[in-house]
């Protein structure tokens, strides 16, 4: 195992806490795709000497092998430091930054303003009296409504830099009033967006009022040390005392430090900002408003409000002006959150005439059929099997993952692609469409049969004492980065069966309920979904060959389009709020017709000639 970072961790203050928190304190950053519950084992490190620390919990005893146990590998999220211990971690423990930022390709938009920009100056009247506040915003803003309420904070800024001598820019919001006295004349006018994504925030910096995206910028959500999908997250805030606050903090904090990185870029700085918009998954767009997810892990699954919401960035803890607005979009229901609204809006699905199915592949599943005005969509419990997460050698798509795989089916050898950077010359797992590649290479080459077994004796397949096929090696140890294998194991095609069953008969039901047979459109999004090799995914049953025999396209990040258009147009925001009560959702988790179909759908379809075994 290559080692790459060595820590010296003295507990005297932090009694109690694990490893993985211990490290969090000094800046490292470990993989925990579980939420800290001991399942995936992607947080190994070594420590020195082992008796500091506590003793071995069920879950590393479960994971860990002897040999690894005794070179004192502990897994971080379950290991407490009881005395002074030196710490190495390995490489691919660390959670690694996303390379690729999430750039929108659309260059134009509608803008139709919200917010303006208004340079005045307190004047005298020809009675030689000063005017007041009031009548100043009278005279300077007639378009402004009269008795607009303004916020006693406002006031006391107009008060502070109300003089004669110097001109004053007020930011004029048309639903909040004035939200911004400045002083001085500062024209530029821009807007945030963010896409609040499960595994990835993406920020877009925009001029509002000439539509144009100024500068783009995005990271990991650094939520993911706390559960790589929603349902570890919900669990964690609902479970442990403080952490709705925890992990609301987590994400303001990050997306305050993308804005940052796109005002220094763009040569503005963050008072220039008037407007902020989030889309996101219902989860996320919880936890960004502060609100428990706890009822969206409980049946009926409901939200604690689908409307759309505007808060006051200093109510959020944003850093821009305390009073900017912050618009969180609508949500279609519990399990479909403003992102897919806002893909929805970005591809403008509603306004074709023509049938199009919109899936939304990442960390969930999300399916929207609309044919003309009617629109029908439903999500599916997909897991975060497509980006990676539980999986045994998965990880996201960044420098060291697998993308894209071949086997030779004259003698299985394996040949692959992975994203390299500075430093990182040798693969160190697999991400999404690397495993949809293998998975659809194994089955070609007879590697893996139709019910998800191992052809046991087929070269690369691993068998226990009994003779069961338990994985397939894509990289031997001595060729990866971490010094162990990259495999997939008969666990990872489990979970690739779950997936694929559970969208398999998503899209069945959603197209029954909405009496539509076939689709003239498919668009995949998503940050997984708009890159993988779809023709793959249609091989093993990911996606059903009677909707990819037509036109397919991909739209990179279909929520961050949306969201920016919704930044930029009053217009689109309010179609965004009517779209939102018109879309007929489909309810799977309590669907018995879901509950019979689904165990029938996670086997591979046949390939030519082959017959079940």
């Amino acid at each position: 195992m290559t080692f790459t970072k060595t820590f010296c961790l003295e507990p005297d203050d932090t009694a109690g806490r694990n490893i993985t928190s211990l490290l969090s304190l000094l800046g490292c950053f470990l993989r925990s795709d579980c939420g800290g519950r001991g399942l995936c084992g992607k947080c190994r490190v070594q420590v020195n000497p082992p008796e500091n620390c506590s003793s071995l919990t069920d879950a590393e005893l479960e994971i860990l092998s002897q040999s690894e146990v005794t070179a004192g590998i502990r897994l971080a999220c379950q290991a407490c430091a009881t005395d002074k211990i030196e710490v190495i971690v390995p490489e691919g423990s660390v959670e690694t930054d996303l390379e690729t930022d999430k750039t929108i390709t659309a260059s134009t938009f509608e803008v139709s303003l919200i917010v303006r920009r208004e340079v005045v100056t307190p004047c005298v009247h020809d009675s030689g009296e000063r005017s007041s506040l009031v009548s100043l915003l009278k005279d300077e803003l007639p378009q402004l409504r009269y008795d607009i309420s303004l916020e006693p904070g406002i006031f006391r800024e107009l008060a502070l830099h109300f003089t004669e001598k110097h001109p004053l820019t007020l930011v004029v919001h048309k639903a909040k009033g004035i939200t911004a006295v400045l002083p001085g004349c500062h024209n530029k006018s821009l807007g945030f967006s963010v896409d609040l994504g499960t595994t990835t925030l993406a920020g877009y910096l925009c001029d509002l009022r000439t539509g144009k995206i100024l500068s783009t910028s995005s990271s990991s959500n650094p939520q993911m040390e706390y559960g790589a999908d929603v349902i570890t997250r919900i669990a964690f805030a609902s479970q442990t005392t403080g952490g709705v606050e925890l992990l609301q903090r987590l994400v303001i904090n990050q997306i305050n430090s993308l804005l940052l990185t796109c005002v220094r870029s763009c040569g503005a700085a963050t008072s220039d900002v008037d407007e902020i918009v989030i889309v996101g998954n219902s989860t996320m767009q919880h936890l960004f408003c502060g609100f428990s997810p706890n009822s969206l892990g409980i049946s009926p699954y409901r939200p604690v409000t689908r409307l759309a919401s505007d808060w006051r960035a200093s109510d959020l803890g944003l850093e821009v002006n305390p009073f900017t607005n912050v618009h969180v979009f609508p949500m279609i229901s519990g399990f479909l959150g403003g992102d897919c609204l806002a893909a929805i809006m970005a591809d403008r699905t509603y306004l074709r005439n023509e049938t199009t199915l919109l899936l939304d592949l990442g960390t969930n599943g999300e399916i929207v059929l609309c044919n003309g005005s009617n629109l029908w969509a439903t999500s599916c419990a997909t897991g975060p099997a497509f980006e990676g997460a539980h999986i045994s050698c998965g990880m996201r798509a960044v420098p060291g993952a697998i993308h894209s795989v071949r086997i030779n089916p004259a003698n299985y050898s394996v040949s692959y692609d992975f994203f390299t950077a500075p430093g990182i010359d040798a693969p160190q797992g697999i991400c999404g469409s690397g495993i949809i590649d293998t998975v659809a290479e194994m089955r070609r080459a007879g590697v893996l049969l139709p019910g998800g077994r191992f052809n046991e004796g087929v070269p690369g397949v691993k068998s226990d004492s009994s003779g069961v096929g338990r994985s397939f090696v894509l990289v031997p140890a001595e060729l990866s980065a971490t010094g162990l294998p990259v495999e997939l194991t008969l666990k990872d095609v489990r979970q690739i069966q779950l997936a694929k069953g559970a969208l398999e008969v998503g899209l069945k039901l959603l197209m029954k309920s909405a009496g539509i047979e076939n689709v003239d459109r498919l668009v995949l999004t998503g940050g997984f979904g708009s890159s993988f090799n779809w023709k793959n995914a249609a091989a093993i049953g990911i996606l059903p060959a009677s909707i990819t025999d037509r036109h397919v396209e991909s739209i990179d990040n279909a929520a961050g389009v949306g969201a920016v258009a919704a930044l930029l147009s009053e217009n689109l925001r309010s179609e965004a709020v009517r779209l939102s009560t018109r879309i007929r959702v489909l309810e799977l988790n309590d669907d018995a017709e879901f509950t019979t179909e689904f165990p029938m759908s996670v086997g591979f379809p046949l390939l030519q000639g082959e017959t079940e075994k």
